[in-house]
């Protein structure tokens, strides 16, 4: 038996990796290996697109014991802050949040409450009301616009006013384990790019464009194959296939993320500074506050943004990005003269947009289409949110539905 894995990402590797010894897979990328995962090297690598995980990311932390690379797989305690007006409040001991000035007392204990009742709240029953109307509903105008608003915008931009309240709290939910000075993220030392090598070593993995067609077999670059898993971005699968294996529309949104190496850091010790004001970025996220300078001889920043496929943020150029970026960090104490070098990082399609009614439209591995099984960012282990664990696990996943399928099992 053939089986196609379109995509190298996390998803893609996880599920040829549980198939490879039931099959001959052969994986298809047109990029890089490992999507959004893969990285940027100099003397050192470095991710593209920020990166740290969780406790809780079991399948992400067996993949890495499995690989031998857990002595590598260091936590820390990671502080965050929010930014306004170019001043930066810390936000992770109770004394730094009651010190926080842009938010009222009544408001602070709402936020408190609301969190700690988020673990034991059946969230699936807010999936049609807007995350706009559910918070201001539960929690208030003066929380929404204070501490909510500038969130949403920055994350979904435009497309904020079309969430799920649903999403928002799962997503408490799944990030209200934190201890009492902030929240312990791990991270690979050096670099997750040496699980994804390791990942790699011994499949088949073909570079280049992809064309998926079905003539009794399915055929992918001219060569047939019984099956395909589809762990690429919807809007990059022909319209064909998408018609015959009867997928729901999906939207997307784009990440565009500013890779900057320094001389001088924004802050001291915050690794993640969300930003209130309105500015070409949403997030400082500081990696070398995370993990030791020491492997990297200079300061990694990150600057993130989130827009749409078409948005004017993604359609920029990478010099007048760099410009602007560059412009609004001056803000925040840093100037052209502390930065070494600046790198823009764009995905067209990195996220889905969880909009309202988007849980009833999570789509199952297995399609109408007899053969053709999709994973991914769209598969249920990425809600709420996208993640490196959320991406193995669907591939390991969709791997054993289509070995079921098989009569492998």
């Amino acid at each position: 038996m053939r089986i196609a894995i379109i995509g190298a990402g996390l998803t893609g590797l996880s599920a040829a990796i549980n198939l490879r010894e039931f099959a001959d897979v052969v994986l298809f990328e047109k990029s890089e290996t490992g999507g959004l995962a893969s990285s940027y090297c100099r003397e050192y690598c470095i991710e593209k697109f920020y990166h740290h995980c969780f406790r809780n990311d079991f399948e992400l932390i067996k993949m890495i014991k499995n690989l031998k690379l857990s002595s590598k797989l260091v936590w820390k305690v990671a502080r965050v802050a929010y930014a306004v007006d170019g001043n930066i409040f810390p936000l992770n001991t109770p004394f730094e949040i009651l010190k926080y000035p842009h938010m009222k007392l009544t408001d602070k204990l709402r936020l408190a409450i609301f969190t700690l009742k988020s673990k034991k709240r059946n969230y699936r029953e807010k999936d049609d009301i807007s995350v706009e109307d559910g918070i201001k509903e539960e929690l208030g105008e003066s929380l929404f616009n204070s501490f909510f608003y500038p969130l949403l915008r920055s994350k979904f931009g435009e497309n904020y006013g079309e969430i799920s309240y649903a999403w928002l709290l799962a997503r408490v939910a799944i990030r209200s384990n934190r201890k009492y000075s902030g929240e312990e993220l791990g991270y690979l030392r050096h670099g997750f790019h040496q699980m994804i090598e390791r990942m790699e070593e011994g499949l088949d993995i073909r570079k280049g464009r992809v064309k998926i067609s079905k003539n009794g077999k399915f055929v992918v670059n001219s060569g047939e194959f019984d099956n395909v898993i589809f762990t690429a971005p919807l809007p990059e699968l022909d319209s064909r296939i998408h018609v015959s294996a009867n997928l729901p529309p999906i939207k997307y949104q784009s990440s565009v993320c500013a890779l900057i190496g320094a001389e001088k850091t924004v802050t001291e010790d915050i690794y993640w500074t969300n930003v209130r004001d309105r500015l070409s970025f949403g997030a400082i996220v500081e990696h070398t506050n995370f993990m030791p300078f020491e492997d990297y001889g200079e300061h990694l920043i990150y600057l993130a943004s989130y827009s749409t496929p078409n948005g004017n943020l993604f359609s920029k150029g990478d010099e007048k990005l760099k410009k602007l970026y560059l412009n609004d960090l001056e803000k925040f104490g840093l100037n052209a003269k502390d930065i070494n070098w600046i790198k823009i990082f764009k995905a067209r399609y990195s996220s889905p947009i969880y909009e309202k009614g988007y849980i009833q439209n999570i789509i199952p591995y297995r399609t109408d289409l007899e053969g053709f099984y999709v994973a991914g960012m769209i598969s249920k282990p990425n809600y709420p949110e996208r993640s490196m664990n959320g991406s193995i696990k669907s591939g390991l996943e969709v791997a054993e539905v289509v070995k079921r399928d098989s009569g492998f099992d």
